[in-house]
C-alpha cells in the first residue's frame, strides 16, 4: 500500500507523485506487487526520478468481471450437465415399477423383485426380492416361479423349503423354461426336494440342453453311463411326449423356447 502522499489520483493528469515530471512509462509487474494491484491497477514508472507507482486501471475491473462471469457460466453448465445424466439413475428407486406391481403386474412384480435381488437401483433385499418374485409366481409368470423356487431352495428371502422349492421349479420346467429343466435334473440327480431318480433327471437334462444350455447336456452325458439302455430309452421317448404338448415359457428376454428334444445314444449292452 502506498503512502498518501504517493498515491495518484486517476482523475488527475499522470505526473509522478515524487517528482513531480510527466514522463511516465509503464512499470513492470513484480510477483510481490501483491493481487489487489495486479487485478485493479496499472504499474508506472517515472522516466527522471526512477520512483515507480500505481494508478487505477478502469478496464481490468471489467475485465475480471468478465472472467469472473465465465467461469461461473462453465462452472454451471457442467454442474447442470452432470444433473442431467445422473438425473434417471437418481430418480430409478423411484421409477420402480411399484405401482404397477403393486396392482398386479406380473411382469412389473417379477421386474422389481429381480432389482431387489441385485440391487439395481435399490439396497438389494433378498426379502423383498422373494416377496415380488412369490406374487408373480402365483399368476403363472414362467422366471418368477423359477426364482422363487431358487430362493426357496436357497433359504435366500424366505425359510428354506426343499419340496416347495421343488414344486416351484417343476411348473416352469413342464412349460419349456429351459433353466428351470436344468435345475429340476438337478433335483432329481441328488435327491433334494424329491426322490433320487438319475434316468428322470436324464430327461430333464435332455430336454434343457436341446435347448442350447451346456451344463446340461455334460450332465446328461455323466449319466449315461449310470443308466440302462432301456431307462435311456424311455425318458428319450417321454421327453419326446413332453415337448409337442409343453406350453412355451417367455423368458426374461421376452422370447419364447421351443423345447425340443437329443437323442443320446444308449450304452451298448453287453
Amino acid at each position: 500500500m502506498l503512502p498518501p502522499h504517493k498515491r495518484v489520483d486517476p482523475a488527475m493528469p499522470r505526473v509522478c507523485p515524487q517528482c513531480g515530471s510527466n514522463k511516465i512509462r509503464s512499470g513492470s509487474l513484480h510477483a510481490h506487487d501483491g493481487v489487489r494491484h495486479l487485478l485493479l491497477h496499472t504499474p508506472l514508472r517515472c522516466r527522471d526520478c526512477r520512483h515507480r507507482f500505481w494508478t487505477s486501471n478502469p478496464l481490468k475491473p471489467l475485465l475480471l468481471l468478465a472472467v469472473v462471469g465465465a467461469l461461473v457460466g462453465v462452472t454451471a453448465w457442467f454442474a447442470l450437465d452432470v444433473h442431467d445424466s445422473s438425473q434417471p439413475a437418481a430418480q430409478e428407486p423411484i421409477s420402480l415399477p411399484h405401482a404397477r406391481a403393486e396392482h398386479g403386474d406380473a411382469e412389473a412384480q417379477l421386474q422389481l423383485g429381480m432389482r431387489y435381488a441385485e440391487g439395481d437401483g435399490v439396497i438389494q433385499n433378498d426379502k423383498e426380492a422373494a416377496k415380488w418374485f412369490a406374487l408373480a409366481a402365483q399368476q403363472g409368470q414362467a422366471e418368477a416361479q423359477y426364482r422363487y423356487g431358487l430362493a426357496l431352495l436357497q433359504g435366500r428371502g424366505v425359510v428354506q423349503d426343499y419340496r416347495a422349492a421343488f414344486s416351484w421349479i417343476q411348473k416352469p420346467a413342464q412349460r419349456g423354461y429351459a433353466k428351470a429343466q436344468y435345475s429340476l435334473g438337478d433335483l432329481y440327480r441328488y435327491g433334494t426336494g424329491t426322490a433320487v431318480d438319475k434316468a428322470r433327471a436324464y430327461m430333464w437334462f435332455n430336454l434343457a440342453a436341446a435347448q442350447g444350455v451346456e451344463a446340461a447336456a455334460k450332465a446328461r452325458d455323466s449319466l449315461v453311463w449310470q443308466l440302462k439302455p432301456e431307462q435311456i430309452t424311455a425318458m428319450q421317448e417321454e421327453a419326446r411326449r413332453m415337448s409337442p404338448g409343453s406350453s412355451p415359457a417367455t423368458t426374461g428376454s421376452g422370447q419364447a423356447a421351443s423345447p425340443t428334444t437329443q437323442t443320446t445314444r444308449a450304452p451298448a449292452t453287453p
